[in-house]
């Protein structure tokens, strides 16, 4: 009987961990409140239900809490049958084997050395005891309780109680089932501490000052720069599971390019894990996704420990241009049940899915969206003034700049282990290959021919005799020299390690467009950075306009919801309009001055004087023939 008065003292969880305190204490019959209060982490509304499992006399004596005249409660529907599967029960080795009554049950979980408190991290035999509750738990439900937050559950009568979600009550997206607890009542009240895993996706955003990066919601680009993300979880709590699935799912828009599997790296407590091995990337049959990546068993890893996932896309010529983004979504599916078996069965040729995700129920959290926004920058070449019928074709323009992108770099390097298997060399270099020493090796026995060779002395030294014909009918050795001399350290052993780091890499912008029949050209897809505007060829009879220096700024949210977030462009462009993020300028090219030929009036002058001169000289001479005849 001593040992019952200890069972009000357990408290049990299954992805909870209790902390209950008794206020008021009362007989069979009388009332009494669960309060379960959720973990802040969990959005979700859950619908509570309490199951009696041993009912009794609940008092206060000596200060302890103690339920006597147990027997077996409302909630147990078939107790020979639990009976057996508690003695069958291998994690119990035996423990409920002469059970054959509730209070016989009730005082082997009263001892405090094998039936003890779980809590988020780790499971006892108490959490087994609750899972075998729920197979046998009958369909009288003693009180439910439905809410987010603080949920209270009225029951009646004194006793220990199983609580447990209702079954598919709980939504989905950003929610978990709880593990089974169970709870003595008396008034009670239950902390939950389950955890619904999250994570959050970060793209690199480059500084004002062109010279550093950060992590944000939003960046922007060059068609043709890359895009760096960043994504960081945590090892989610998986204590009470068989298996645990924990997959990412990552959606570009259709301006966005997934650089392929072999740009994506993760590291789990700042260790670089293998793709292949700890983890796959799939890009076929992933429905509307672009990539999933699952781990081969997430309960391989420390709970709790940072998850880092970075990888890269390139921006194309189809991406969205002006004030709005394009978006990249990023979401996480996970084992939410732990009273479900999932038992690790997967689709053996897609190693960490389940083989029938139709059937597999996973919880889901929101979506995570970031943006990368672009501009344009559009030219109208006039003739003269900007009028509409002085449009000018044939005006070829290159634009020349300098944006900024953030770049992943996967560094290779070696760190001291114990396990390791790489030795360092002197000339700073690694290899598997171990150390040997210099040693003398035997290759056959010696003849009357023998000339050279070793032979070794009953003192175990080795020799070269001076005498060629002490070698017949003895064992020959050669000198074998060993590799340790170019080792570093022949005990120091490493493993190699892999981490990814961000660069900041200028990208030189350089676009050629020559005006159509409407005197227009477009330089679309344009980021954040100094530009120059040259007039390479120039309209035969207008003067080549001198290098216009332009430099464009962007304002991008600090924060993006759910990817109608607009951003704000500028340019320090004289008369150039924005319109929707998108750039207009006016470029005007002024005709040649028509000047005067040189020496061209003059000749005409010889001519015209020339002509009159001869007309008068024969006028002359005509006149003087006429006075000769008289």
């Amino acid at each position: 009987m001593k040992r019952i008065k200890k069972l009000a003292s357990l408290l049990l969880a299954m992805v909870m961990a209790l902390a209950m305190t008794m206020t008021a204490f009362a007989a069979d019959n009388h009332p009494h409140t669960i309060t379960v209060t959720q973990n802040a982490a969990d959005k979700t509304e859950h619908t509570y239900e309490a199951y009696q499992i041993f009912k009794g006399d609940l008092a206060t004596v000596g200060g302890e809490e103690v339920l006597s005249n147990i027997e077996w409660g409302t909630g147990i529907a078939e107790p020979d049958a639990l009976l057996a599967a508690l003695k069958s029960e291998a994690a119990f080795n035996g423990a409920f084997g002469s059970c054959t009554t509730a209070a016989a049950v009730a005082e082997v979980l009263a001892d405090p050395d094998k039936f003890v408190d779980s809590t988020v991290t780790t499971t006892t035999l108490t959490d087994t005891f609750a899972t075998v509750l729920n197979a046998y738990l009958s369909t009288t439900v003693a009180g439910t309780g439905t809410g987010a937050g603080n949920v209270t559950i009225d029951v009646t009568g004194s006793g220990y109680y199983l609580v447990k979600d209702q079954n598919e009550s709980v939504d989905t997206e950003n929610g978990a089932y709880t593990r089974i607890l169970l709870e003595v009542v008396g008034d009670a009240q239950v902390n939950v501490k389950s955890e619904v895993p999250s994570g959050e996706k970060k793209v690199y955003v480059v500084g004002p000052d062109g010279n550093t990066f950060d992590p944000g919601d939003a960046n922007y680009g060059n068609i043709g720069s890359h895009v760096s993300y960043e994504i960081k979880s945590s090892v989610p709590n998986h204590v009470g599971y068989d298996y645990y699935y924990f997959v990412m799912n990552d959606t570009l828009s259709k301006g966005l390019t997934f650089d392929g599997a072999e740009s994506v790296k993760v590291t789990v407590g700042g260790t670089a894990l293998t793709q292949g091995t700890d983890y796959f990337v799939y890009t076929e049959n992933v429905g509307t996704n672009t990539f999933r990546l699952a781990f081969n068993d997430i309960q391989n890893y420390t709970v709790g420990a940072e998850i880092v996932l970075t990888y890269s896309a390139t921006i194309n010529d189809q991406a969205v241009i002006g004030n709005s983004g394009n978006p990249n979504t990023w979401n996480l599916q996970y084992s939410n049940n732990p009273n479900e078996t999932y038992d690790g069965t997967q689709d053996q040729s897609r190693p960490g899915l389940p083989a029938d995700e139709t059937t597999t129920v996973l919880g889901q959290t929101p979506d995570d969206i970031t943006l990368t926004y672009l501009t344009e920058l559009d030219i109208t070449k006039y003739a003269n003034e900007v009028l509409e019928a002085n449009l000018l074709p044939g005006a070829e323009f290159t634009l020349t700049g300098t944006s900024y992108q953030v770049v992943l770099e996967n560094v290779v390097y070696y760190e001291a282990a114990e396990n390791g298997t790489y030795y360092q060399l002197k000339d700073g270099t690694y290899t598997t290959d171990a150390p040997t020493g210099t040693d003398y090796v035997e290759i056959g026995v010696g003849t009357a021919d023998t000339e050279k060779g070793y032979l070794k002395n009953a003192d175990g030294d080795y020799y070269i005799p001076s005498d060629k014909a002490e070698y017949e009918g003895k064992a020959i050795y050669k000198l074998v020299q060993g590799t340790a001399e170019a080792y570093l350290d022949v005990n120091t052993k490493y493993v190699q390690q892999t981490k990814t780091e961000t660069t900041l890499v200028p990208v030189e912008v350089s676009m050629e467009m020559t005006t159509g029949a409407d005197g227009k050209i477009s330089f679309a897809g344009l980021g954040a950075g100094s530009y120059t505007l040259t007039e390479t060829v120039t309209p035969a009879g207008f003067n080549t306009i001198e290098p216009i220096n332009f430099t464009i700024k962007v304002k991008t949210p600090t924060e993006v919801k759910d990817g109608t977030e607009t951003c704000e462009w500028t340019i320090d462009w004289n008369g150039a309009t924005n319109n929707g993020g998108i750039f207009s300028a006016d470029v005007v090219n002024q005709s040649g001055s028509l000047l005067p030929s040189t020496g061209g009036i003059g000749t005409t002058i010889f001519y015209v004087v020339g002509g009159i001169l001869v007309v008068a000289a024969g006028i002359l001479l005509v006149t003087k023939k006429r006075m000769s005849a008289r």
